[in-house]
């Protein structure tokens, strides 16, 4: 992983700042983060909607999660836009999938989405990743802290 933390040197030099919505992940993004000196300026918190319940209460719609499922593109998008409003950051970014060991909703093991809101417009990136449950998670975080720096970038 980013061990000079490139994500959080851009974060400071724009002057912005990240939140976090996690499922599959559970909360490997905001542990991450955190590990670098200095997080405080730029890392407004996280929160871990592992059950359904909890996406719903963040604002998830139940209707999205009956309909698509947990492990969707549109899941991705509505916890990423409502860490967004929740936590009042810049960007917000969600983790949904399924890292397995066995398929979930039919969906496969590896299949993720991470949704990326940033400044009220939100991406989401479809992947399959292979490996083990850890390896699949650390690809997650590896992916989203690389997309969010090409993002910050690259949008002005």
């Amino acid at each position: 992983m980013d061990s000079e933390n490139k994500l959080g040197r851009i974060l400071q030099e724009k002057h912005l700042t990240i939140s976090c919505v996690e499922s599959l992940t559970g909360g490997l993004f905001a542990s991450y983060i955190t590990s670098f000196s200095g997080a405080s300026n730029y890392f407004k918190g996280g929160m871990v909607t592992y059950q359904n319940e909890i996406k719903e209460k963040l604002g998830v719609s139940k209707k999205t999660l009956l309909s698509y499922g947990a492990v969707s593109s549109l899941t991705a998008t509505e916890m990423a836009e409502h860490g967004q409003n929740y936590f009042g950051s810049d960007i917000c970014v969600s983790f949904t999938g399924n890292a397995g060991p066995t398929s979930l909703e039919d969906k496969p093991v590896g299949l993720v989405y991470i949704g990326i809101c940033y400044k009220g417009t939100c991406f989401v990136y479809s992947n399959i990743f292979e490996g083990d449950r850890n390896k699949i998670r650390e690809k997650c975080i590896e992916f989203a802290v690389e997309t969010i720096s090409s993002l910050i970038e690259d949008i002005k």
